[in-house]
């Protein structure tokens, strides 16, 4: 008999990241220009998680993300803070619907393209199949050993016959 693999998992220090401390109405208010912002760190920690099958090796990409995030939502703060708060919270007061909350989302989209110079993406853009080139290594996956083959079962030749007959049902 085998022994079970030992996991090894991620120190305290390795798991210890801020987390971006918005609401949900934020995150979804500056979603669209975050999603162009971040688009290469996102990408490539799904890309990390899809290859690796294994979160534990893609700690790095997601600090990544979580950073820019972070400079995101600062440059955010910093340069158009006022109406972003007014689009957040009119998307906290209208159960985040956004079709609500159209006259503020332009208003956001005006200060961001006048003040940082980002362009709304259009709709669907950010859904777009793309290619996403990667500096990291192909991983190296082993296959798991081919199982033993069921082993044959041997009937007794003086089986008797079962007492109530088959327990199949046939109804036609």
């Amino acid at each position: 008999m085998s022994t079970p693999n030992i996991i090894h998992l991620p120190s305290d220090e390795d798991l210890d990241v801020p987390v971006v401390p918005l609401t949900s109405s934020a995150l979804k208010a500056g979603a669209h220009h975050y999603a162009r912002y971040c688009d290469k760190q996102n990408k490539e920690f799904k890309l990390c998680k899809a290859e690796e099958m294994d979160p534990r090796k893609c700690l790095n990409e997601g600090k990544d993300v979580t950073v820019c995030a972070f400079d995101f939502f600062q440059q955010l703060r910093k340069h158009c803070n006022d109406s972003f708060t007014e689009y957040w919270t009119c998307l906290d007061y209208r159960q985040q619907k956004l079709y609500k909350c159209r006259q503020k989302q332009a208003e956001f989209d005006k200060c961001v393209l006048d003040e940082l110079g980002w362009i709304r993406p259009k709709l669907g853009e950010i859904n777009t199949v793309t290619v996403h080139k990667t500096d990291r290594p192909l991983p190296v996956r082993t296959l798991r050993p081919k199982p033993e083959p069921t082993p044959e079962i041997e009937i007794p030749d003086n089986l008797p016959p079962s007492k109530l007959g088959s327990k199949f049902f046939f109804f036609w």
